[in-house]
C-alpha cells in the first residue's frame, strides 16, 4: 500500500522524462526546472540536514556516510529534494574547521554524481545539475584552505612581514594567495606598508604581485605607490584594485591620478583607470575636458568616446557637438558618443 499518495502523486503530475546515459554512466532524470523546485519544496530539507550533521559527529565518517547513503536511497522522496538534502548538508560544511568533517566524507561528495538534471538557464539545449554537489564541495575544500592561508600569512606578518611578499610569489595556488590577501586587511599599518614597500620594489620584474600591491593601496591609499601600481601593474588584480580604489578615494585625488594613467600608465591600464574611474568624475569639468581632448588620441580615444558617451548632460552634449565638427578621428569618436548617448536615453524613456 502506498504511504505517500502525494508523493506519489507529485511524480505522476510532471511526467518525468528518463535518459539513460546522459550524463555520466548512470541514468539521470530530466526535470523542468520548477517542477523540480516543487519536489524539493515537498519534503522538510532543514530537518532532514540537521538530523546527518547534528545527530551524529561529523567526524565519524563512517556514520555519517551512511546517512547520506541513507538519504540518497530513500524511495518516499523524490530525487530532487534527495539531493537537495545532500546539497544543503556540503554548504553548511563551510562553517566548520576542516579537521571537524572526516575525509572520507568530503571525498564522498567530491565525486557525487548529480542525477537530477534541469535545462541551462541561458543555453535551453543544454542540462546541468540541479544541485552541483562536486562543486558545492569544491568550494568548502577552496574556504578551508583560504582560512588556513589566512592563518599562515597572520604568522609569517608576526615574524617577518616581508616574508609574506616572498610566500605569496612561491605560491601557484590562487586561493591560497586569497588568504594571504585577506589578512592584510586585518594587519597593522606599519606591517602592510612594509609589505607595500617590499611589494613595490619587485612589482616591475615580478607583476604577479599586483593583486598584493593593489590590496595594500587600498588600506594606505599612498598616491606614489598606487602611481606605481599604474604603471607596473598587470592582470585582474589591477581592475579589482583601481574598482576598490574608487570607493576609498576623494574625487580630486582621482582626478590626479586618471590624468596620470592618462598620461604615463600603459594603455591597457589607462584604459582600466578610465572605466573604474570616469562615472565617479564624470561631472568634474576638468576630468571631462581631459576626455573630450582625448577623443584625439589614437590609443586611448575609443575609451574615452565610450566613457563620455555615458554622460547626457548639457555641459558633455555640448562639448561632443562642438568636437563632432568635421572629420577627424576624434570627430567621428565624438559622433559615436552622441550615437550613443541618443540611444541610451531611447532606451531608457521606452515602455
Amino acid at each position: 500500500m502506498n504511504k505517500h499518495p502525494a508523493l506519489s502523486a507529485l511524480l505522476a503530475i510532471f511526467g518525468l522524462a528518463l535518459h539513460a546515459g546522459s550524463y555520466g554512466q548512470s541514468p539521470v532524470l530530466q526535470w523542468d526546472r520548477n517542477s523540480a523546485m516543487a519536489a524539493v519544496r515537498a519534503v522538510d530539507i532543514d530537518t532532514a540536514v540537521y538530523e546527518i550533521s547534528e545527530l551524529s559527529s561529523l567526524a565519524d565518517g563512517a556514520k555519517t556516510l551512511a546517512r547520506l547513503k541513507q538519504i540518497q536511497i530513500r524511495s518516499d522522496w523524490p530525487l530532487p529534494a534527495r539531493e537537495a538534502v545532500v546539497y544543503q548538508f556540503t554548504r553548511s560544511l563551510a562553517e566548520l574547521p576542516r579537521d571537524a568533517v572526516a575525509t572520507e566524507v568530503i571525498q564522498y561528495l567530491r565525486n557525487f554524481q548529480a542525477q537530477t538534471l534541469v535545462p541551462h538557464e541561458e543555453h535551453g539545449e543544454a542540462s546541468v545539475p540541479l544541485f552541483n554537489i562536486r562543486a558545492a564541495a569544491a568550494g568548502v575544500e577552496n574556504g578551508w584552505q583560504r582560512t588556513e592561508s589566512g592563518i599562515e600569512a597572520a604568522m609569517l606578518l608576526e615574524k617577518n612581514p616581508a616574508t609574506l611578499v616572498s610566500a605569496y610569489l612561491a605560491s601557484t595556488n590562487s586561493t591560497q594567495q586569497a588568504g594571504y590577501l585577506d589578512t592584510l586587511q586585518y594587519a597593522g599599518m606599519a606591517d602592510v606598508i612594509t609589505v607595500q614597500n617590499v611589494a613595490l620594489q619587485q612589482l616591475g620584474d615580478s607583476p604577479e604581485l599586483t593583486a598584493m600591491v593593489g590590496a595594500t593601496t587600498v588600506i594606505t591609499s599612498d598616491a606614489l605607490a598606487i602611481e606605481l601600481l599604474l604603471v607596473n601593474g598587470r592582470g585582474e588584480g589591477l581592475s579589482s584594485a583601481l574598482k576598490k580604489l574608487e570607493k576609498r578615494l576623494q574625487s580630486a585625488d582621482l582626478a590626479v591620478l586618471l590624468n596620470f594613467a592618462i598620461h604615463q600608465a600603459p594603455t591597457s591600464n589607462a584604459t582600466l583607470a578610465i572605466a573604474a574611474w570616469w562615472p565617479r568624475l564624470k561631472h568634474d569639468p576638468l576630468t571631462r575636458d581631459l576626455m573630450v581632448d582625448l577623443l584625439a588620441d589614437p590609443a586611448l580615444g575609443a575609451s574615452a568616446a565610450l566613457a563620455l558617451a555615458q554622460n547626457s548632460d548639457i555641459q558633455t552634449i555640448k562639448a561632443l557637438q562642438d568636437a563632432a565638427k568635421g572629420d577627424s578621428a576624434a570627430a567621428r569618436r565624438a559622433q559615436m558618443a552622441l550615437d550613443l548617448n541618443r540611444a541610451g536615453l531611447v532606451a531608457e524613456v521606452r515602455p
